[in-house]
């Protein structure tokens, strides 16, 4: 199991309060994929305090790692797909207005396509989901794993309305 520790003068940390609106993934399902247990917890968190060096320290580790990506991913899927019922078209075709206050980029739409194609199967869509991830390059994990972690942050400033604004 592995694990990052960012030597910082502050902590993220909302397990305590209400700012996290859903439970992240958990360590089991971290360590199944061969992920880093804990860094999207802690990514998120980050994001949610809105604090750069933080974030761009950890999306440093995050980009070279397809498991912890697909994992970060995979979680944002999976919230929106709960949010909305299943996970809408305009993830994953790029059909959003030019003034939508959310794009996603190509990266993030085609990992969500292997979500969306997988889901309810016998092999789960996160393994699919992680797969792809594998086989994208560091930079288009980077642009996918900011999409999923605005994806989640817009959920929590805006709610449900957050993709059809």
């Amino acid at each position: 199991m592995s694990r990052v520790v960012l030597t910082t003068d502050h902590v993220h940390d909302h397990g305590g309060d209400d700012r996290r609106s859903w439970a992240t993934p958990t360590k089991d399902e971290e360590e199944r994929e061969g992920a880093v247990v804990g860094l999207v917890t802690q990514l998120y968190d980050t994001v949610l305090d809105d604090c750069q060096p933080c974030r761009q320290q950890l999306m440093d580790v995050l980009k070279d790692d397809p498991a912890t990506t697909g994992i970060l991913i995979h979680w944002a899927c999976l919230v929106t797909a709960e949010t909305y019922g299943e996970l809408p078209e305009v993830l994953m075709e790029g059909s959003e207005p030019a003034d939508a206050p959310f794009h996603p980029t190509a990266a993030f739409r085609n990992v969500a396509q292997a979500y969306a194609a997988n889901w309810g199967t016998a092999n789960g869509a996160t393994g699919a989901v992680c797969e792809a991830c594998a086989g994208c390059t560091s930079e288009e994990r980077l642009a996918a794993a900011t999409t999923a972690l605005e994806l989640l942050v817009g959920f929590v400033e805006f709610d449900v309305d957050f993709l059809y604004q």
